[in-house]
């Protein structure tokens, strides 16, 4: 009978359990344990580093694999996170960074320690010069003094040319120190940030809940004295001018009011063409137009924005020597070429901002006319000619243009001419190498613009040397099927090179260049390839390649 007894209380016990755990207390109980269970939960410092990298919005990171950051990848095969796989770590760089200026947000690059970082430096220069912001992640040996494989003193090699370098020595430092990277490598002046991590770090635990404080930064105007006696030397000109340098980038709207309430003219650096395509009377310096950087001698009081004023700028002589030149930029003006007669030093954006605020407050009127360079042509004259890159750049221009296409550009004579004569309808549609002039920037760049606007068309004008320089990376387009459209201008030369040492030296010793058949090459990618030879069949293939949703190449040869 006690058997009896303990049995049916037994299964007593268990019913009652079982409705329990049925009952809507039951999830109540359950879900308690588990959020409990969160809070004590142990990550791995990859996971910690991949959830944070997803917390501030990362969407495409540009990279390639190595031993040492394995456990990011592994995490990331988990991850709503695209990785994108170049083909040199190089052209992960520049992917990086025509994604992060376009998107206008910081690129992502990963890559492993040793040659895998060292492979970066010069995308990293690059980016450092032309102000892009990028967060770049790399693997670490463990130990630097002991001829440990792949070894390199990552963080003294980059501080020179980065925003900040961090190294992360616990697994508990990531989420704070990628936080203080983005926030960094954002912050004007933009530019690159580079954190390394090394393998023991990315496998060890942390506690999930780490509390930190990370001070952002507040956004000064200049002072409101200041801005007046700027707006009054302006008024005052008889023949005023406003030169667009790189800083003006993401202050289209600014600039183009400014612009139109104080009808000043507008001119250009090469890093300021991306910026005000529609007001612009062209590109000055060095290699601008000979008839606009005369006639900008004459001017009397020069608004610069966002001007580094270097040598290409002001060709390495005083520049605008009889003008009064008010300059605002994100950092203080170091050239010997240049007298400033203010300088506003802080964010561009907030500054012409209050600017415009005082002139419409106070409802200051810049009533007259200026048509001082109104007799400078805004459009080349260009004769038809089967090998002129002027013609052939305008002519792509032409055809192209209902589709408002993004374009990035290698460094030669096409970049200077592409400057010169595509015409961009918006800013942030033009992408180029400015204060590194870096040959092998545009394909990779085309490709990060694509995973920033995937529905844009994007164009790369290259010439046959810079192609040729990070030209693998075709791989990357055949595998993620990009519809890049590629045009080589191929003259078989250094383009530029050789032009300067015929000018300067009477000699084109080593600038002729023995190159592969590029039809060829894109074909062996999956990449439908044209050899053009003429303007007619030019003009054919232009019709009809714009409309495909599949990459193609052009060798035109000039």
């Amino acid at each position: 009978m006690p058997c009896v007894f303990s049995c049916f209380t037994i299964c007593l016990i268990v019913t009652f359990l079982g409705l329990l755990y049925n009952h809507p207390m039951a999830n109540y109980i359950v879900k308690t344990k588990t959020k409990e269970n969160i809070t004590t939960n142990i990550l791995t410092g990859a996971q910690k580093l991949i959830h944070t990298l997803e917390s501030v919005g990362v969407e495409y990171i540009f990279g390639y694999p190595g031993a040492s950051v394995l456990p990011v990848y592994n995490e990331l095969s988990h991850s709503k996170i695209n990785h994108i796989l170049c083909r040199h770590e190089q052209g992960a760089i520049h992917s990086a960074e025509g994604y992060a200026r376009i998107k206008g947000k910081a690129g992502v690059v990963l890559v492993t320690s040793g040659p895998g970082f060292s492979n970066t430096m010069t995308g990293i220069l690059n980016a450092y010069s032309d102000k892009t912001p990028l967060v770049v992640i790399t693997g670490q040996a463990e130990n630097l003094h002991n001829n440990e494989f792949q070894s390199a003193d990552i963080i003294n090699i980059a501080k020179s040319c980065t925003k900040k370098c961090y190294a992360v020595n616990n697994a508990a430092e990531i989420e704070m120190i990628l936080n203080k990277a983005f926030l960094n490598s954002q912050k004007t002046p933009c530019g690159p940030v580079v954190v390394t991590v090394t393998k023991s770090v990315l496998e060890s635990g942390i506690n999930e809940n780490i509390s930190y404080k990370i001070r952002k930064e507040i956004k000064v105007e200049a002072s409101h004295s200041c801005v007046l006696r700027a707006i009054e030397t302006l008024k005052s000109a008889k023949r005023p001018l406003i030169i667009a340098g790189g800083g003006c980038r993401y202050i289209e709207n600014e600039l183009t009011e400014f612009a139109y309430l104080t009808h000043i003219p507008v001119v250009n650096t090469l890093m300021g063409k991306d910026s005000c395509s529609n007001i612009s009377l062209g590109l000055i310096g060095q290699s601008g137009d000979k008839a606009l950087n005369d006639y900008i001698e004459k001017s009397d009081v020069v608004l610069a924005l966002g001007v580094r004023f270097s040598n290409k700028t002001t060709n390495n002589k005083k520049f605008l020597p009889n003008s009064k030149i008010i300059s605002i930029n994100a950092e203080k003006i170091v050239s010997d070429n240049v007298k400033l007669e203010k300088e506003f030093t802080g964010e561009l954006e907030v500054i012409l901002q209050q600017i415009i605020g005082v002139i419409k407050a106070k409802n200051i009127l810049f009533d007259i006319k200026y048509d001082w360079l109104e007799s400078i042509p805004q459009k080349y004259d260009l004769i038809k000619n089967d090998n002129k890159q002027d013609y052939i750049i305008s002519l792509i221009s032409e055809y192209s243009k209902k589709y408002n296409p993004i374009v990035s550009t290698d460094v030669g004579e096409h970049q200077i001419s592409a400057v010169k004569n595509f015409r961009t309808k918006t800013s942030k549609k033009f992408l180029t190498s400015g204060g590194f002039g870096t040959m092998g920037y545009g394909l990779p760049s085309a490709i990060g613009a694509h995973f920033a606007q995937p529905n844009s068309l994007i164009l790369n004008l290259t010439g046959d040397g810079s192609f040729q320089m990070n030209m693998q990376e075709l791989g990357t387009v055949s595998e993620y099927n990009i519809p890049l459209k590629i045009f080589i201008l191929n003259n078989s030369s250094l383009g530029m090179i050789e032009t300067t040492q015929r000018k300067n030296y009477n000699n084109t010793y080593q600038s002729s260049l023995i190159n592969p058949d590029f039809k060829k090459i894109a074909e062996s990618y999956g990449i439908q390839g044209y050899t053009i030879r003429t303007t007619e069949e030019l003009e054919s293939a232009l019709k009809e390649i714009f409309k495909y949703k599949k990459a193609v190449l052009l060798d035109i040869k000039i």
